[in-house]
């Protein structure tokens, strides 16, 4: 039986090993990465309307954004990475009449601008730094949204700025180019508040309003690159399984 004085130096000793250990994981450059990517994006249906004319859908065009990111590698397949991102879309309403017709069509309505922090936890199957490794993952994010310039279709009787939360999941493949730089394939999709709806929401006085969804989705195809700081250490490489 131990002593308490030699259990307590024990447990001492193991804290000051596990402290050790994350100081030296926080500290390796082989586990941080920076990231950045092109992507094109979709934002759903803000709001559907009756006019004189038929149904019109409020929606935003098809737009090409931009986004950077920190990662870190807890172990060789779970990172953790802080992105931001930047979109800017023009609003436009659509015929949904559902004839084909596009003469409720109106573009150029005004511009919604979002920037986006978020905060995904990401698993990958076969290691993060292996030469091709599909990755899936989820996590939280905050959007600032902001819309001009008012006009008589889109107004903004709250205010102009508004910040959500929304839910993020993606999924994608990385490629290994050289030992410290990766070429990235991603798709992303997120949840969150409709800003045509709620006490501080934008307005779209022009037509009555049937439907308005509580939350819309913004999905996002990324084609991008990360670059590892330091390179992989020996015992983070992933092991191969061999038959005897």
């Amino acid at each position: 039986m131990a002593s308490p004085a030699g259990a307590q130096s024990t447990t001492t000793t193991t804290n000051d090993h596990y402290m050790t250990d994350i100081m030296h994981a926080l500290t390796s450059k082989s586990r941080w990465s920076l990231s950045a990517n092109a992507a094109t994006s979709r934002l759903g249906t803000f709001l559907m309307q009756d006019t004189p004319g038929g149904e019109r859908a409020l929606q935003a065009d098809r737009n090409v954004g931009w986004g950077l990111g920190a990662g870190f590698d807890v172990t060789d397949k779970l990172n953790v990475r802080l992105g931001w991102s930047y979109t800017n879309s023009s609003m436009e309403y659509r015929d949904y009449n559902g004839t084909g017709s596009n003469l409720l069509d109106i573009d150029n309505l005004g511009k919604l601008k979002n920037n986006i922090a978020s905060l995904d936890v990401m698993h990958y199957f076969v290691g993060s730094r292996s030469l091709v490794s599909p990755f899936a993952g989820a996590g939280i994010a905050g959007v600032w949204s902001a819309l001009g310039p008012e006009t008589p279709l889109l107004i903004t009787p709250g205010g102009s700025q508004q910040f959500h939360v929304g839910i993020n999941a993606n999924l994608g493949v990385q490629v290994r180019v050289i030992e410290q730089v990766f070429g990235r394939v991603e798709w992303n999709t997120m949840g969150t508040t409709n800003p045509f709806n709620g006490n501080r929401s934008y307005k779209a006085p022009g037509g009555t309003t049937f439907d308005e969804p509580d939350r819309v989705n913004k999905s996002e195809w990324r084609l991008g690159a990360t670059y590892y700081f330091g390179k992989q250490a020996p015992n983070q490489q992933p092991t191969v399984a061999t038959s005897p």
